[in-house]
């Protein structure tokens, strides 16, 4: 226990900071994508390595959320304010209604192009629907869309992180490290 606080779990440090790095990763590899002109050589390989990974991450964040139900996590510190409390219930849902949703849609853009998914090179998923460019473009703006909010997140997770281990100093943030 730190500060009489308990610590989450190992796995769920684990998955967290798995996630986190895949989350950066996917982050740069999407700001990176979006300026690879069509036609370029480099164009399908990137596209289909942040499409793999996209998927591994839903995955793990379906065990994420598979093990935070039967986990649930250390209860927040009493010296807490009630609205620091109440937003960081508020961020962390929104995290993972991006981190759910955004693999989903992406995967889901996918699957109405002629490409589908070709993991890591080892298989391909086909598309499962029609070449529609319409119902690809929706979908592909939703991702983007959920892409800003969750950098947004994610910048606001940090810091909210180093104010709780930097100023605070109210162990807070020793409970998620390693």
């Amino acid at each position: 226990m730190i500060f009489g606080q308990e610590r989450y779990h190992k796995f769920s440090i684990l998955l967290h900071w798995v996630v986190a790095l895949i989350v950066l990763a996917l982050i740069a590899l999407g700001l990176y994508m979006h300026d690879i002109p069509k036609g370029h050589p480099d164009r399908a390989f990137f596209f289909n390595l942040h499409k793999s990974i996209g998927v591994t991450l839903g995955m793990l964040m379906l065990v994420r959320l598979w093990w935070r139900y039967k986990n649930p996590p250390p209860a927040l510190p009493l010296s807490m304010p009630r609205w620091q409390a109440f937003l960081s219930k508020v961020s962390h849902g929104l995290l993972y209604i991006c981190l759910i949703g955004m693999p989903i849609i992406g995967f889901a853009a996918s699957q109405f192009t002629k490409y589908g998914v070709t993991y890591f090179g080892l298989f391909k998923i086909p598309p499962m629907g029609p070449n529609d460019p319409v119902i690809r473009d929706c979908l592909q703006s939703m991702h983007h869309n959920l892409s800003i909010v969750l950098m947004v997140l994610v910048g606001v997770h940090i810091l909210a992180a180093l104010y709780h281990w930097l100023v605070l100093r109210d162990g807070v943030i020793k409970r998620m490290l390693p």
